[in-house]
């Protein structure tokens, strides 16, 4: 199993922009992977059930009739999701929306491996450095990992709540 070290590739600055800090090959293993990912959005196969998940399991007809207004905007954004991470993938400053950007991507992609791997919520897959078929889960394993560092450089770049406010409701 891979030990997770005090790394971060991506950390927030004072502007509001994040800096990052991404080895070449974690980039070259993302350009490898945005081709099969726009091409598997777009398609009906198994794999991407968890990027279009059922909204009325007891009821496959109303199921059908929002998939046939959902599915459509659901793959727009995450073609265009897809196109702001390739766009910005060696620059080494980006702002909030291009990173909130990379973290829909990253998460696709995850799910998408984490389907073809067969990985449940419940566990997470052992990987062994010395066997080449443990590859994918070892990406699997880092996508996580950037994906968590997105999700914590995004929190820790909002503001702290104002304890004068008015609390809605």
């Amino acid at each position: 199993m891979f030990r997770r070290e005090k790394w971060h590739f991506v950390q927030p600055r004072a502007d509001g922009r994040f800096d990052v800090l991404m080895a070449d090959g974690a980039k070259a293993v993302l350009r490898s992977l945005t081709p099969t990912l726009r091409s598997l959005v777009t398609s009906e196969e198994d794999a991407v059930r968890r990027l279009f998940p059922t909204a009325y399991p007891d009821d496959p007809q109303r199921d059908a009739g929002y998939q046939v207004f959902a599915r459509q905007e659901l793959i727009e954004k995450r073609l265009a999701n897809l196109e702001a991470l390739e766009e910005t993938l060696d620059d080494e400053t980006i702002d909030e929306e291009t990173l909130a950007f990379w973290m829909g991507t990253l998460n696709d992609l995850r799910l998408v491996l984490g389907t073809a791997l067969d990985v449940t919520e419940d566990e997470d897959p052992v990987i062994d450095p010395s066997e080449p078929d443990d590859v994918p889960k070892a990406i699997y394993h880092v996508l996580g990992v950037m994906l968590e560092e997105v999700v914590v450089a995004l929190t820790t770049a909002l503001p702290e709540p104002d304890p004068d406010a008015n609390p809605p409701g």
